[in-house]
């Protein structure tokens, strides 16, 4: 086998491919990248065993053929040689040289193995996909995906929970301690599909290879969630499991709402934070229609800080973990931002003021 190809479009593919590898054990086939060279196309492949990822770029085909090698090592050869510089690879006996195309200043070999001994991939469906806009989906898993559990035990939660609902696209995430739900609508006309616990992975690596502008297609059937975009082609196992009744950890109504500015609640928090000890991370807010008192205890003293808020309602005292409010709040577009409440000891809500179509659900800490 033998091609020529510069060496960034070759990189920015394997990049990607390297996300699919297996890492932990380097004599296995799956941490291998398969590279396929015909009609002055490159396919480049990966997988893991559960996730799989093909490519294509255009390459000078000199002699067709077809290897694999240790995707990793190949990525920190690439990584190592500039931009604009056409490379030139050639295999055989179970070698990769690398080198210069118009000059042999460096050759590079590495051990290959033979093509035969790689995975199949799935076959991608051809039917079932639904096509939606990159940039409101990306935005979609931001404010949701960082909500997910962590825990083994309860493996259900680590994934974002898809569905299509009252026609809208629905995105879910929860570790049991805090909710977060985008329900939104498409221009474009969405099939229904089975609703889905999809991997946070599978999701981050849709986000990095896509650009932003466009659109792509997404499918779930058959325990696999299946991807095209930028021209690549992707998939990932769903994670099995019952996912909890989300709709009835969301509140229908809520009784009383503070709507404040969103930077100055921001800076109020982070400036109370510092003085909190790192085990409690607990903060409170006294609630009233003069405003809201942040205040944090630590060992040291108690520090306080006051944010005007449009607030009518009795006094209310609510305690949160800081770290969950200062992550919901960065992910609110808008310059004002409402906490919504029934009580001290029920789920409490953040939205966007005006009201959008997400919603962040954060359980109090006792006080």
């Amino acid at each position: 086998m033998k091609f020529i190809c510069k060496c960034e479009d070759l990189r920015k593919e394997i990049q990607y491919a390297s996300n699919f590898t297996t890492k932990r054990n380097s004599l296995s086939i799956t941490s291998n990248v398969l590279l396929v060279n015909r009609n002055n196309t490159l396919t480049v492949k990966a997988t893991d065993g559960k996730n799989g990822f093909v490519s294509s770029i255009e390459v000078n085909t000199v002699i067709p053929g077809s290897t694999t090698v240790l995707c990793d090592k190949l990525l920190d050869v690439l990584k190592n040689i500039n931009d604009g510089i056409e490379l030139e690879f050639t295999e055989e006996n179970d070698n990769l040289s690398i080198k210069n195309s118009e000059e042999s200043k460096f050759i590079i070999n590495m051990r290959t193995v033979s093509a035969d001994k790689f995975e199949d991939l799935m076959e991608a469906p051809e039917d079932d996909y639904f096509t939606i806009g990159q940039s409101l989906f990306f935005d979609m898993i931001d404010k949701t995906s960082y909500a997910v559990g962590h825990e083994d035990s309860r493996f259900f939660l680590t994934g974002v929970y898809i569905e299509y609902k009252n026609d809208r696209l629905v995105t879910v995430a929860t570790d049991g301690k805090k909710l977060n739900c985008v329900r939104r609508q498409f221009d474009r006309e969405i099939d229904e599909f089975v609703p889905s616990i999809v991997p946070v992975n599978f999701l981050s690596n849709l986000k990095m290879i896509g650009s932003g502008d466009g659109v792509l297609s997404l499918c779930f059937k058959n325990g696999y969630a299946f991807a095209n975009i930028e021209g690549r082609f992707m998939y990932s196992y769903l994670i099995t499991g019952n996912y909890p009744n989300y709709e009835k950890v969301i509140p229908k109504s809520f009784e009383y709402k503070a709507t404040l500015n969103r930077d100055e609640i921001l800076n109020a928090i982070n400036l109370i934070a510092v003085t909190i000890e790192m085990k409690s991370k607990k903060i409170i807010f006294e609630i009233n229609n003069d405003g809201i008192m942040i205040s944090g205890e630590d060992s040291d003293g108690n520090s306080k800080n006051v944010v005007k808020c449009d607030y009518d309602g009795p006094e209310m005292k609510l305690s949160f973990n800081y770290n969950f409010l200062l992550d919901a709040i960065k992910r609110i577009d808008s310059d004002n931002i409402s906490i919504c409440f029934n009580n001290a000891s029920t789920a409490i809500g953040l939205i966007s003021d005006p009201e959008s179509d997400y919603i962040f659900i954060i359980m109090p800490m006792q006080a």
